[in-house]
């Protein structure tokens, strides 16, 4: 990259528009860049980087604080670059964010925010706009990062002795960001976390493999010896396994046996089982050969029951065959009373409606009069509620009229008052017409009003007189009152001749309301009476009352006659019923009626009686076939005691469940001991691969972390082989600047055995022979080897960036701790830097560097701003 032309606005010192063409520097373009302190030289490095970057050269510089204190309002603040790259033009124009005022003016604030941007017009004319899309586009043009641009581009103030005179720490720091060596660190790291991860999965697996090898040992019964072995050679593999074996081998043994020992016990159990199942047997057909005695015992002695029991269920029957006309004769005689029954109270409900209907005839027979004066009295209460609502509406009405005559008088006064002013102003400004045409009256020439030549008395205009325009607005003050006037004299009007209107309705309907009244006088006391009792609508429910109540008499009426023939007819057949009923229970053989009932039974009972008798029977004949039969089963057999049988079963079963728990346990410990086994060579096999792998780890993290001989870090030796090849590069021109005095180098031992930083660094003085450190190095001298050694990283960094070439280079320092000599020197290095077209720029205050640099960029510091001049000689 190489600017040909920077334009700078409103930025920094800078009040207006500065130029810089940087053209005329090339012809072996080294150049310097001076003037007074705070004029702004750094300023230009600084919009250079911006104008590329978005971002300052220096660190203590911020992008939102560049706006110049001196520039106009108007002016905008921003930076424009040209330049040169791969033989290809491109311009950038970029602003940062500051405060501009607002282009229209008004409220408050008269200033607004302008936001950052960035243009970048392309040799092809395309345009790239937007500060992050700029910024992608010059990295993929340059090639370089904003960090990258500063190290291989700019040396600013204060970064010549860092390097130099920096800490081996502080250098690696210095390096890793140079250089992107962080990775190696990285990789270190990561090789650490490995080799630390393998040895804890190998603890893991072996404290795993002890866990199993102690699981043996719990719950020992105390009688095997297999795990005492095992215990004691726990660390020891082949051992171990050869212990797990016998283990094995002897608890299938000791399991055979427990098998054996444990079927023996199940044939004795089965035995005594089936001995106590055929005692049990016999027991209990013993046991109910004599309950079945019993309860054939207790069915004869019931037999007395039984012949009772068939006697009243033959009654029974004889009494069921004429159930039929019992049942006729009862309900014929149930239905007469309950026909008997409704007539009572039928009679009963037509005797009440005979007395309602009675005390109903007064009003049913007045009806049409007292309809009529229902509706009078109706006629006079509307009559009065209209008078009512009148004489309210008069009221209002009334109040209102007084209202608005009272508004109207002051109206009337306020109108009178306007018109008198009008009046008073008009006939001063007529009065006043006279007086300003006696002003133009000359002596010796005529009057403009009567063309006298003299003028004995010349009127005298009025002081205060009123213009035409107070005139009219005074007029139009009268017109305005007079129109208000008129318009509540209107309402005014309107209203009273409403309230007159409303006044004569309201006496019509008084006069109405009077005649009505005296019409209700004469209306009878009777009829009187039922109009103060009742509303005219209870008085028609009363009517339809009476009138529903002479219906439901008729009716009731009705009904009793046909109830009572009812009765009659029934009467006749209840007598036909009893006499069938009377001959058949006498021709059955039962002497009365109740004699017969005392027979009778319902059919349900007497199915159950007759189910009883036959269960009776049943039973009996059962009891003697199922004595019968035991006692041919149990003949010649007596009960036993089958306690001892128990006693012996409990015994075997007890013997036979320690068997089979034993049985149990030796089984869970043989597969234990198979589980263990397997487990154990898995991890075997698991441990192994990760002692391998751990192996070779541990090897690269000792390496890499430096536990080696050299005690160097894996970082430590990329950034080694960097450091010597900036001292290479940084010698070239050191023994040039020193006449060959002075070399740098890398220290190869280390100081202090206990850190692993390798970057110290050290001076051979040729004139001594010897090493020198490099903090005993005069000012001079110190300038120029850290002069040598910038420009050495430079050409490194430049060298690692894929081989960009570096066609301008700045350099913001101060030359003032050299001598004449040494001065030449650091220019003839500078000089030999600018060939095949670079250009330098360097920015210090020393007199000679001005007398020796011919082209020069002054920059001119006043009290309203900084000047930029190029001058070429």
């Amino acid at each position: 990259m190489k600017p040909k032309k920077l334009v700078i606005a409103g930025w920094g010192p800078y009040k207006g528009r500065e130029e810089i063409d940087f053209t005329k520097l090339e012809d072996r373009g080294l150049f310097l860049i001076t003037g007074a302190t705070g004029a702004g030289k750094t300023t230009i490095f600084d919009a250079i980087t911006y104008a590329l970057y978005g971002n300052m050269s220096g660190g203590m510089r911020e992008k939102n604080s560049v706006r110049s204190d001196f520039a106009e309002a108007d002016t905008a603040t921003f930076v424009e670059l040209v330049m040169l790259h791969g033989g290809k033009e491109y311009r950038i124009v970029r602003n940062p964010e500051y405060m501009r005022p607002k282009k229209k003016k008004g409220g408050k604030n008269a200033y607004t925010k302008e936001k950052e941007n960035a243009v970048l017009y392309l040799p092809d004319g395309k345009t790239v706009e937007g500060s992050s899309e700029v910024n992608r586009k010059m990295q993929e043009i340059l090639v370089l990062d904003y960090r990258q641009f500063k190290q291989i581009s700019m040396i600013a103030q204060g970064e010549f002795a860092k390097l130099l005179t920096a800490s081996p720490a502080e250098k690696t720091k210095i390096f890793r960001e140079i250089f992107s060596t962080s990775v190696y660190d990285d990789f270190a790291g990561i090789l650490k976390n490995r080799s630390g991860e393998l040895y804890k999965q190998i603890m893991e697996c072996k404290n795993r493999m002890d866990e199993d090898i102690r699981m043996l040992g719990i719950d020992k019964t105390g009688k095997e010896d297999f795990f005492e072995g095992i215990m004691e050679e726990e660390n020891d593999s082949g051992k171990v396994s050869a212990a797990l074996e016998e283990a094995e081998a002897g608890y299938e043994r000791m399991l055979e046996e427990t098998r054996k020992e444990y079927s023996a016990y199940e044939k004795e159990l089965e035995a005594l089982a089936k001995k106590i199942n055929e005692t049990e047997q016999t027991n209990m057909k013993l046991e109910k050969l004599e309950e079945l005695r019993k309860q054939r015992a207790a069915l004869l002695e019931r037999s007395g029951e039984i012949g009772s029991a068939e006697k009243e269920l033959k009654n029974a029957g004889r009494a069921a065959a004429l159930r039929e006309e019992y049942i006729n004769c009862k309900n014929a005689g149930d239905l007469l009373a309950a026909i008997e029954k409704r007539i009572k109270t039928s009679r009963k409900e037509w005797e009440t409606y005979q007395k309602e209907q009675k005390k109903g005839e007064d009003y049913y027979r007045k009806r049409e009069e007292v309809k009529a004066s229902y509706e009078m009295l109706a006629s006079y209460n509307e009559k009065k509620k209209q008078l009512e609502d009148s004489g309210r509406w008069l009221k209002k009405k009334e109040e209102e009229l007084k209202k608005l005559q009272q508004r109207y008088l002051d109206q009337e006064k306020a109108a009178e008052q306007r018109k008198r002013e009008f009046e008073t102003a008009d006939l001063s400004y007529k009065r006043a017409v006279v007086g300003i045409a006696a002003r133009q009256v000359r002596e010796g020439e005529p009057c403009p009003v009567c063309g006298s030549l003299e003028h004995p008395r010349i009127a005298e205009a009025a002081k205060e007189v009123p213009d035409e325009e107070g005139l009219q607005r005074l007029q139009k003050l009268y017109e305005s009152e007079r129109v208000r006037l008129m318009e509540l004299h209107g309402k005014t009007a309107a209203c009273k001749g409403e309230a007159e209107s409303q006044r004569k309705q309201h006496q019509e309907w008084e006069k109405q309301a009077e005649k009505l009244e005296q019409e209700m006088g004469r209306i009878p006391e009777e009829i009187q009476s039922i109009l103060h009792a009742m509303t005219d609508k209870e008085y028609e429910k009363k009517l339809n009352q009476y009138r529903r109540i002479q219906v439901q008499a008729e009716e009731k009426k009705k009904q009793l006659d046909k109830e009572m023939e009812e009765a009659a007819g029934q009467e006749k057949k209840k007598r036909e019923m009893e006499e069938i009923f009377t001959s058949g229970y006498r021709n059955a053989g039962f002497s009365s009626k109740e004699q017969y009932e005392a027979a009778l039974r319902p059919a349900k009972e007497m199915e159950k009686k007759e189910q009883q008798i036959k269960e009776y029977y049943a039973q009996l004949q059962s009891m003697e076939t199922r004595t019968a039969s035991l006692e041919e089963e149990t003949k010649g057999k007596e009960k036993e005691d089958i306690a001892g049988l128990k006693g012996r079963q409990r015994e075997t079963s007890l013997r036979r469940q320690q068997a089979l728990e034993q049985l149990n346990e030796q089984n869970h410990r043989l597969q234990e001991v198979k589980k263990i086994k397997k487990s154990l060579k898995e991890k075997g096999k698991k441990l192994e691969t990760l002692k391998k792998r751990y192996g070779i780890v541990k090897d690269l993290d000792n390496m890499a972390s430096g536990n080696n001989a050299r005690r160097l870090v894996f970082e430590q030796y990329v950034m080694a082989g960097y450091f010597e090849e900036i001292l290479r590069a940084a010698n070239v021109r050191l023994l040039k600047m020193t006449g060959g005095r002075y070399e740098l180098s890398r220290m190869e031992e280390i100081s202090d055995g206990r850190i692993k930083d390798n970057l110290e660094m050290q001076v051979m003085d040729y004139y001594t022979g010897k090493y020198r450190a490099v903090k005993t190095l005069s000012g001079g001298e110190c300038f120029k080897a850290s002069l040598a050694l910038a420009l050495g990283m430079s050409d490194v960094i430049q060298s690692y960036s894929g081989g960009i070439r570096v066609d301008t280079l700045f350099i913001d320092e101060g030359f003032g701790a050299l001598d004449s000599e040494s001065l030449d020197q650091s220019c003839q290095t500078l000089m030999s830097l600018v060939e095949k077209d670079r250009l330098i720029g360097i920015i210090s205050h020393v007199p000679e560097l001005s007398e020796k640099i011919e082209k020069k960029i002054i920059i001119m510091k006043t009290n309203v701003g900084s000047r930029v001049e190029v001058m070429v000689y």
